[in-house]
């Protein structure tokens, strides 16, 4: 094989590893005891568990502490979003050095939502937990998105982030 040959060859070869197609992006997550699935992992957050009745997400930078769980509640008829915040307002101000910072609704493709806020002390260290509560999408029931992280200043990125997972949710 004479020289221009072989690197028309090589030439053809590296294109041919370029063109290669890309991993496929992340799809999300599912869970079916709970009938959640996300269609994508939100932004800065991956999967830590996934079994049985038990959906979590932690950071992705491993410098930042934090859980992102799913709570399911029972099947009933109308679901009361407001006495989830109001319930979860009591539970705030029930634990050490329990401060509640307020709830706001939220309106998007799955309806009305709200989130609910608050900080607390755990083994001396301040936490905050912000709660998102929604109609579940596919039956008559409560779903509760909690987000779980050590306070500091960073409150809002991590609202947003939350925020984030709703918006995944199908």
């Amino acid at each position: 094989m004479n020289r221009r040959a072989v690197i028309v060859m090589l030439l053809s070869l590296g294109a041919l590893t370029c063109s290669q197609p890309a991993p496929p992006p992340d799809t999300g997550v599912e869970n079916t005891e709970l009938g959640v699935k996300l269609a994508a992992m939100p932004e800065g957050l991956v999967l830590a568990n996934n079994q049985g009745d038990s959906l979590e997400l932690r950071p992705a930078d491993e410098g930042k502490a934090g859980l992102v769980w799913f709570v399911a509640g029972p099947e009933q008829e109308g679901v009361n979003l407001v006495a989830a915040v109001q319930g979860h307002q009591a539970h705030i101000e029930d634990l050490p050095d329990g401060s509640y910072k307020g709830a706001q609704e939220l309106q998007g493709d799955i309806g009305t939502a709200f989130y609910s806020r608050g900080r607390f002390t755990d083994a001396g260290s301040e936490f905050e937990e912000t709660v998102l509560f929604v109609i579940h999408l596919k039956e008559n029931r409560l779903l509760e998105i909690h987000y779980r992280y050590p306070a500091a200043d960073d409150s809002a990125a991590r609202v947003e982030q939350l925020i984030g997972v709703l918006a995944e949710l199908e």
